[in-house]
């Protein structure tokens, strides 16, 4: 019996270990950041593009689509790490096309 309960000790030890790593979450701590533009109003053509047309603005951080929101309302937010990020956006027309980057710029986030 003694043997049966150092086991049982040494096998809940073990399983306590595994859940301790599986959860162990590393620290993302974000915070919101709200960026704002002008919306575009002419495609590469030069043909107006209506505020009706555009059904999404996305923004991207270092490559990675981080936010979309529907229209064109002016600003975006997205959850941010601390640090540099490089960003640029895009619109989203109603025939699902999307536009070329914006410009890019840099911003910096304090945590």
């Amino acid at each position: 019996m003694k043997i049966l309960s150092r086991l049982l000790l040494v096998l809940l030890a073990a399983l306590g270990a595994f859940v301790v790593i599986v959860y162990t979450v590393p620290n993302t701590e974000t915070t919101n950041v709200t960026f704002t533009y002008e919306r575009a109003t002419e495609r590469e053509d030069g043909t107006p593009l209506l505020l009706e047309e555009i059904k999404y603005t996305r923004l991207y951080c270092d490559g990675k689509k981080v936010a979309q929101e529907a229209g064109a309302n002016g600003d975006i937010s997205a959850e941010l790490t601390g640090g540099p990020h490089n960003c640029y956006g895009t619109h989203v027309d109603t025939n699902d096309m999307e536009s070329n980057p914006s410009s890019t710029v840099t911003r910096f986030v304090e945590l």
